[in-house]
């Protein structure tokens, strides 16, 4: 008897065991298929001027890479034509998940809120994620 309770609880334990590893894993493929590669900022909107800029695909780009926590930034626009976003350059970032919001650090310090819906991202500074009343909302499309 006690040999039969010891394999069924081994089974239900490796059987549970996998069923985790198994959804980290899809968890961590699905985030990394979405929030990983090259993103177009195509707009920034709000402040305390409420500014509404556009920017047309490829102008602005934003490469994000999970597997060493960089973001390649390349901004094309010269000169001082408004705010822009981050100036090119090599940044670390960071996600800090709080309950069902995604939240972005870049170099550290808080960027803002961020979510996702098929092509678009979207990074919202405004509200209590990022402390900011009077912080902008960037647009970005693959």
């Amino acid at each position: 008897m006690n040999k039969i309770l010891l394999t069924t609880l081994l089974f239900l334990t490796l059987g549970v065991n996998q069923t985790c590893e198994s959804d980290d894993l899809n968890e961590s493929e699905s985030y990394e298929n979405t929030l990983n590669g090259s993103w177009n900022l195509i707009s920034i909107q709000g402040g305390s001027a409420n500014v509404d800029y556009q920017f047309d695909r490829g102008l602005i780009t934003w490469e994000f890479h999970l597997n060493t926590n960089t973001l390649e930034v390349v901004n094309n626009i010269f000169g001082n034509s408004g705010h822009t976003g981050l100036d090119t350059g090599e940044y670390s970032f960071s996600i800090i998940q709080f309950d069902a919001i995604s939240l972005l650090e870049i170099n550290d310090e808080s960027y803002g809120s961020y979510f996702m819906e098929n092509d678009s991202l979207i990074i919202d500074q405004n509200g209590s994620t990022s402390g900011n009343s009077d912080g902008y909302t960037l647009g970005f499309l693959r």
